[in-house]
């Protein structure tokens, strides 16, 4: 049975991939800080063939920890590791309070890493496995009011283009999505001045969709939303101050 893994897994897109691939029959790992939120899915289908555990990623001993749960009822094989975890804070970068960056830094780049490193021993011991990372739209350019969060996924593009070359040689494929808003808790944190000319109509089933399919389609990245595609491509072809132009014209004054 093939086995995914998925960090963030109780609210959001993390708990529609996860319903995802249990529904296509995979062992699927739920891992959260919601615990008792995950732990609580066990009791529905499709998760009868589903792991549930406590997983900060910020904290590596507590990474360690669910790695090895997992891997216990896995036969220490990951097909699959799912980089969700993620927090969002928006606003002017001057009045954002230092907890709140420090949670954005921790959660969204030394929490992707620590479960990227951690998780390698799974992987590579598992053949033509993957990693999937949860990245966003907002890293093909820096967003004004979003700058912390932007500049992490960067960082998560950045991180996925290296390990795709540096982890081919273990049979480890590495990618990541760039989704566009979604409607999610955290999609809905955004700023009415992100989402007047961005609307928040796509579901977290959209992206799980996607992550599911990139499972078969092995791509450097995959958009998630057609604005996504499009801006990628426009931003590619535009000279900067016209990239910068754009970027204004979609969030506003």
């Amino acid at each position: 049975m093939k086995s995914v893994l998925v960090t963030g897994a109780a609210q959001g897109i993390g708990l529609a991939i996860a319903t995802r691939f249990a529904e296509a029959g995979w062992l699927v790992g739920l891992f959260d800080t919601n615990a008792d939120a995950c732990r609580a899915l066990l009791q529905r289908p499709p998760f009868g063939r589903s792991v549930a555990g406590y997983c900060d990623v910020t904290d590596r001993e507590l990474v360690s920890r669910a790695l090895s749960e997992f891997g216990a009822i896995s036969g220490h094989r990951l097909n699959v590791l799912i980089n969700n975890a993620g927090v969002l804070t928006s606003g002017p970068f001057e009045s954002l309070t230092p907890e709140q960056v420090d949670a954005m830094i921790a959660v969204n780049i030394t929490g992707l890493t620590q479960v990227s490193q951690l998780a390698f021993p799974l992987l590579r011991d598992t053949p033509d496995s993957m990693v999937i990372n949860l990245c966003s739209a907002s890293s093909i350019h820096g967003i004004p009011w979003l700058g912390v969060y932007s500049a992490s996924k960067f960082y998560v593009n950045g991180l996925t283009q290296a390990l795709s070359l540096e982890w081919a040689e273990h049979d480890i494929h590495v990618t990541c999505l760039k989704p566009v808003p979604i409607n999610t808790a955290m999609g809905r944190q955004l700023e009415e001045r992100h989402t007047k000319n961005m609307a928040i109509n796509i579901e977290p089933e959209a992206v799980a969709d996607v992550a599911f399919r990139a499972v078969s389609y092995r791509r450097p990245h995959h958009f998630v939303g057609r604005s996504a595609w499009w801006w990628h491509l426009v931003n590619r072809l535009l000279p900067m101050r016209l990239r910068e132009r754009l970027v204004r014209s979609l969030i506003g004054p």
